[in-house]
């Protein structure tokens, strides 16, 4: 049987299953209760035949959608297209997918069947992965291939309109951005992969409000709290005594994302939770480096000086005190950090993948969380702050 699988931007479970019923109007269709796998049944005189579209989402599984396209974009990426321009392209489309679509059959796929599966991917605004390492488009024709071949001349990238303005050409400014960052990582040694795109420049972003940042700043200082103070063996109940002083300190209950509301207000924690929002350090540091308390970020090398870092919050008496000795650095100084940290952090995903050490000393924790901090200040795909994807 050959491999296939298709990649949408789309998320919506119903509108697959809609489509589905469409192509398959005469067959019996059965939908697994949680929606992630649709059985097609065809039945005839004397014989069954069944095809199985399993299906994952940025919704349903966030963790392991984010590692899958961390790999394909790593592997795209070290392909030697012949088209760079397609080649651009078809990595600016996996940075926007949202759904995969793994195909199930028990024979090979026939033309009939690849027929049904291009209606579906035009149907999806799709992509498709097919046999040993082929791109396909919603016609069926070749975008990339391991040898770099491509059938088209260009590909038009399109995306959920939740994400459209990150998939606009490349601007004067973001190629210049992408340009200098390429020249900081060659002067550092740090080998770069040229084709990642160019990210929106300063004409189509937006960046967050001195205010938005300064919040977002002390509850990631506060939900790190927690975990630490956990992890060093405190009792859940002075733990939680120390944290609910702090917030009410700097009037903070109302800062939090919906995932840190939940670890905050929880009895306790399991390790895992404890390790993940021990890490929010570093983003906090990026916040403090945002609002003018940190002069430099410096490559995503070593951890963020954790005691220096709360140092910052605990010599303000209030929120208010916090935000007026804030100074936001300007829209093009925080696009270039976020470009810099979208390439460190590439380097540092294709070693994990390759099971290498990252060069030059890169600390892939340390870039992943700047990543993340980075992209939310630039409204990345104008995601909240659980939300927020490093596509690399």
């Amino acid at each position: 049987m050959r491999n296939c699988a298709l990649y949408s931007s789309q998320f919506d479970l119903d509108q697959l299953f809609e489509l589905i019923q469409s192509i398959y109007p005469q067959d019996k269709i059965i939908r697994k209760e949680d929606k992630t796998h649709i059985q097609v049944i065809r039945k005839k005189w004397l014989s069954k035949k069944t095809k199985g579209f399993n299906i994952m989402t940025t919704q349903t599984h966030p963790e392991e959608f984010a590692s899958m396209m961390n790999g394909m974009m790593g592997f795209m990426s070290q392909i030697e297209g012949r088209n760079p321009a397609v080649q651009e392209k078809v990595l600016i489309k996996c940075s926007t997918l949202n759904m995969v679509i793994g195909i199930e059959t028990d024979e090979d796929i026939s033309e009939e069947f690849f027929q049904e599966l291009l209606k579906l991917a035009q149907g999806l605004d799709a992509v498709i992965f097919w046999g040993g390492g082929s791109l396909l488009d919603a016609q069926g024709q070749l975008l990339l291939n391991v040898n770099g071949e491509s059938e088209v001349e260009d590909y038009q990238v399109t995306a959920h309109t939740s994400l459209l303005d990150d998939v606009r050409p490349p601007s004067e400014s973001g190629t210049r951005r992408k340009e200098n960052s390429e020249s900081i990582m060659a002067a550092q040694g740090i080998p770069f992969n040229v084709h990642l795109p160019a990210r929106a420049g300063d004409e189509h972003t937006t960046i967050r409000s001195v205010e938005e940042v300064a919040q977002r700043a002390v509850a990631l200082c506060l939900a790190a709290l927690k975990g630490e103070c956990l992890g060093a063996g405190e009792s859940p109940e002075d733990t939680a005594a120390l944290v609910q002083e702090v917030i009410d300190k700097y009037d903070a209950a109302s800062f939090f994302s919906p995932a840190e509301k939940r670890f905050i207000e929880q009895y306790g924690a399991q390790q895992q939770e404890v390790i993940t929002f021990s890490w929010g350090y570093e983003a906090y540091h990026v916040m403090l480096w945002a609002l003018g308390y940190v002069d430099e970020l410096g490559a995503p090398v070593e951890l963020c000086n954790v005691g220096q870092a709360v140092g910052y919050l605990q010599q303000k008496d209030s929120f208010e005190d916090f935000l007026a000795g804030a100074s936001l650095r300007s829209k093009s100084e925080i696009l270039d950090a976020a470009d810099l940290i979208y390439r460190y952090n590439w380097v540092c995903v294709n070693s994990r993948i390759n099971e290498q050490t990252p060069p030059a000393g890169l600390n892939g924790g340390v870039a992943y969380e700047r990543h993340r901090a980075l992209n939310w200040l630039i409204c990345y795909m104008d995601q909240e702050w659980d939300d927020v994807r490093t596509d690399t």
